[in-house]
């Protein structure tokens, strides 16, 4: 089941996303400095950041107003939770170092990513496939 999200939280989600990629290089520099687990965390976490994008689109300003989030749900919640918290505790620690255009984009990024996430939850909760693999479709049978 995918969701389906608008404009404006898109645009919070991308420049989220954009924010996190900027530590792309850190992949060169820990396989520089000999720290390929390092390098290869990093690597895995960019690669599911970057397939987002295909749904997202990779343009800083599309021309669509909807957007279809294709991603499992499992990959699709660490980015928005990672996404979310970074944008708190850029609030939260240097508020006045902000520019009035970032302070808006961690501001729609802190109301956005609830709202998804809380709607990827409910996804969970009514995808079968999801149940067997966290074992609760045995509970909800048991149950009836």
């Amino acid at each position: 089941m995918y969701m389906t999200i608008n404009r404006r939280d898109r645009d919070a989600i991308y420049d989220g996303l954009m924010t996190d990629l900027s530590a792309i290089g850190d992949v060169f520099i820990d396989l520089h400095n000999d720290e390929p687990a390092s390098a290869k965390r990093l690597y895995r976490r960019f690669e599911v950041e970057l397939r987002l994008l295909d749904s997202l689109g990779w343009e800083k300003e599309p021309e669509a107003e909807r957007f279809e989030l294709t991603m499992p749900v499992q990959e699709l919640r660490p980015i928005i939770e990672r996404v979310y918290w970074s944008a708190v505790s850029s609030l939260a620690d240097h508020p006045e170092e902000l520019v009035d255009e970032a302070v808006h984009a961690l501001t729609a990024a802190t109301s956005a990513c609830p709202e998804l996430l809380a709607r990827l939850v409910e996804d969970d909760l009514l995808d079968p496939e999801v149940w067997q693999g966290a074992d609760l479709a045995g509970t909800e049978a048991a149950s009836e």
